[in-house]
């Protein structure tokens, strides 16, 4: 039973490892770090009485507001306005005619700078409704500017410094895409692999879209 247990413990070690390479948790290390530190000092607190029924509540409780306001494909996509990085503005409900591919994203996340290249492709590919917006996940405005500048990205990039737009499109994680059509969400993706991979992936679900 011990072998089994130890190859069990094995295997669910590589299935974590890999999965870190497709996307990044959407809470920074700092913030992880602080509701570690919340944890340790919640443990310390005295327990009230009646703790396994309060218990049962709590679990249920943080179980709906995990998934409450997540987005599905056949849902309305949620209007907003953003600023972009060349001054212009990208408002959603502008774009409605449009095949829209939009994008979250972080210069801290790994998976989402292998796939940025995608992105640039795809504006490359010069379809005549396709609106292409990458919106970045809270970083300021002078740390997004360099990120531009130094990659030379072409493509529409948002600014999210308060994550008001986050808040409507939540997520578990970044690289976070969704195909929208009609101001319906039609297709989403969560991670991301190489950004040949990524454009192939995004350019057939668009083509499904606009055909």
């Amino acid at each position: 039973m011990s072998k089994y247990k130890k190859l069990f413990g094995f295997v669910f070690a590589i299935s974590i490892c890999l999965s870190s390479l497709t996307a990044c948790g959407a809470a920074s290390e700092q913030e992880s770090a602080e509701n570690e530190t919340s944890i340790e000092a919640a443990s310390d607190d005295a327990v009230p009485e009646n703790t396994e029924d309060e218990s049962g509540l709590d679990d249920q409780d943080d179980s709906d507001m995990q998934i409450a306001g997540e987005l599905k494909e056949g849902d309305a996509a949620p209007e907003f306005t953003a600023t972009l990085v060349d001054g212009s503005e990208f408002k959603m409900s502008d774009h409605k005619d449009d095949v829209v591919i939009l994008n979250f994203f972080a210069s801290w996340c790994g998976p989402c700078m292998r796939e940025m290249p995608a992105f640039e492709m795809l504006k490359n590919d010069a379809y005549s409704n396709l609106s292409i917006l990458c919106v970045n996940c809270e970083e300021d405005k002078t740390t997004v500017d360099a990120l531009v500048e130094n990659h030379g990205f072409t493509f529409p990039i948002a600014y999210d410094e308060d994550g008001a737009i986050g808040a409507k499109y939540p997520t578990d994680g970044i690289p976070y895409t969704l195909i929208i059509k009609n101001g319906v969400i039609e297709k989403t993706f969560l991670g991301a692999q190489d950004a040949d991979t990524q454009y192939k992936e995004y350019k057939d679900a668009i083509d499904a879209c606009m055909n």
